[in-house]
């Protein structure tokens, strides 16, 4: 029997109160850490990656949120996952 890979739904499959959108719009962004504001920006991430993720890989890879958002556009656009919408 061929082995198939378990599809990820993301983070509409969270429950409602741990999406990082509802936290936003229920308690503000204090509430959230710099990897879910991002996710929120880029929506969706890349098969078997959430947007949660990708947020976590772009901090971990520029050092921090001002980094991220000083560095260059082709940057960002080496990053698997982030194209021409996600990388503006």
């Amino acid at each position: 029997m061929p082995e198939t890979k378990k599809k990820s739904k993301g983070i509409v499959s969270w429950p409602e109160e741990e999406r990082p959108r509802e936290r936003l719009l229920t308690r503000g962004p204090q509430a959230l850490t710099d990897a879910e504001l991002i996710a929120i920006l880029i929506r969706v991430g890349y098969q078997g990656t959430s947007a949660v993720e990708l947020g976590r890989q772009l901090l971990k890879r520029f050092g921090s949120l001002r980094a991220m958002v000083e560095a260059p556009v082709i940057a960002l656009l080496d990053v698997k996952g982030l194209k021409g919408a996600k990388a503006a």
